[in-house]
């Protein structure tokens, strides 16, 4: 492979983390908004704000999501908003670390979808999503976005015709996602 072509894999590869990373922290966010007084009591179980902090975060951290996550999808201001992304991931994990380190285990709330325990996996996940996010801070990814924004540490390309790759990429990850979560549901069900 020759040298010219990594900008392009790069950029590439940043932009279909753009756009899965965003469409990460929108579903999330929706599915907490959709469940606020569960997500409520989840925030509450971390034991790590004031109790009368506890509404506003419940209410904050959603909101936050679906607003990062659709200015990410958009591409306004893409490294800035990735790094925010970023800084979001490292909390959540410094949460569900310090939990797991005082021995406690329950529902982390993270989607709402089904009850999940915090585990280090939750934190090892979460800290590879804050890697991409702070990739995409450093080298933010051109093309699809309505305000790029500073161009990062690193400005790699795209190449022409780039569309259908990335769009076909990004749509094949998802599909995988949701593919690999219902084999593990049905898994967990004929355990059960």
């Amino acid at each position: 492979m020759q040298d010219a072509s990594l900008p392009g894999i790069a950029a590439l590869a940043l932009l279909a983390l753009r756009f899965i990373l965003a469409l990460v922290f929108i579903r999330a966010g929706i599915v907490k908004l959709s469940g606020l007084a569960d997500f409520r009591a989840a925030v509450k179980n971390y034991q790590i704000l004031p109790a009368r902090l506890t509404g506003a975060a419940a209410l904050g951290v959603p909101a936050v999501e679906v607003g990062a996550g659709t200015l990410l999808l958009l591409g306004v201001l893409p490294g800035i908003t990735a790094g925010c992304l970023a800084a979001l991931l490292v909390v959540f994990s410094v949460a569900i670390a310090v939990n797991l380190a005082r021995g406690r285990v329950f529902d982390c709330g993270c989607d709402g979808a089904a009850p999940q325990q915090i585990s280090w996996r939750h934190v090892a996940v979460n800290v590879l999503l804050a890697g991409a996010a702070a990739a995409m801070a450093l080298a933010p990814p051109s093309g699809f976005g309505l305000l790029a924004g500073p161009g990062g540490v690193f400005s790699p390309r795209l190449p022409r015709g780039a569309v259908v790759p990335v769009m076909l990429t990004v749509t094949l990850v998802v599909l995988m996602a949701r593919t690999l979560r219902a084999a593990l549901t049905a898994r967990r069900a004929l355990r059960s």
